[in-house]
Formats: structure tokens, sequence, C-alpha cells
């Protein structure tokens, strides 16, 4: 959660999981105390959203609504979460500068990092996941 406001979620049971769907035009990442309360299927009902993978704490959805307990990505570009992949879209969509967010991919930003080639003059995000067995990169925009 962001800014000087102060927003609440509350329940009293942990929610039930939203449903798994396939990536939508935003991805959603839940605050960590979205997390820790077991409060991420209320969140993604909230955004009219489903949950990218069934154990993976990132949420997908059409819809172009925000929340105070998530940050929203509009997507941009969806390919195989390998460098060349990669690059060749950094490379077509002029991205310079990244920021790079990761989960269920045991990889560390800051080597993989070191793999791309920045040269360009946009910014974005790129998020390193998966669904199921599928390792997969998300060039975004933060909304």
């Amino acid at each position: 959660m962001r800014g000087d406001e102060s927003h609440e979620l509350t329940a009293g049971a942990d929610a039930e999981d939203a449903e798994v769907r396939e990536l939508g035009a935003f991805v959603h990442e839940p605050d960590g105390a979205v997390i820790r309360a077991r409060l991420i299927g209320d969140v993604a009902r909230s955004l009219e959203a489903g949950m990218l993978d069934d154990k993976i704490a990132y949420l997908t959805g059409d819809a172009a609504l925000t929340s105070p307990f998530v940050q929203s990505f509009r997507v941009r570009e969806v390919m195989a979460a390998n460098p060349k992949s990669i690059n060749a879209v950094l490379r077509a969509n002029d991205v310079g500068t990244i920021e790079i967010k990761k989960r269920g991919m045991d990889i560390d930003p800051a080597a993989f990092r070191k793999k791309l080639n920045l040269s360009g003059s946009q910014t974005a995000t790129l998020i390193l996941t998966r669904t199921g067995s599928r390792r997969m990169a998300i060039l975004a925009d933060r909304v």
C-alpha cells in the first residue's frame, strides 16, 4: 500500500482463492499484507480478476480496475522467459530502463538484468513468472 492514505481490508476468515484464468490485459501484484492475511481471493474478486497460477500470488484480469491493495501493470507483450526472447522484445519496444519482478521462478533479478541489452529510451516492467510448468516473461507498464 502506498502513500499517506490508510486502507483496511478485513474478513472473518481466510478468503477462498479466485479461479485460475488465462493472462488478461492486466497483472496485479498483491501487497504482502494481503498475501499474509490470505485475502488474495477477496482482492481478486474486487478487481474482476483471477489468479495466474494457483500457487503464485499474481492476479490477472481484463478490467482497468485498480486497488490500494495491489500494484497494477498493463500487459504489453508476453514472451518466453529467456534472455534472447526478452532482448528482442526490449529492442523492438525501445526499452532501456527495466524494473524486474519475479514470482515462482528461481532467478536472481540482479544477475538476470546483466543478461539484458538495455539501450532504449523507454521504461517498462518485466514480470518473470510461470503458469503451471510454463515459464513466461511479461513486458508491462505500471498503471
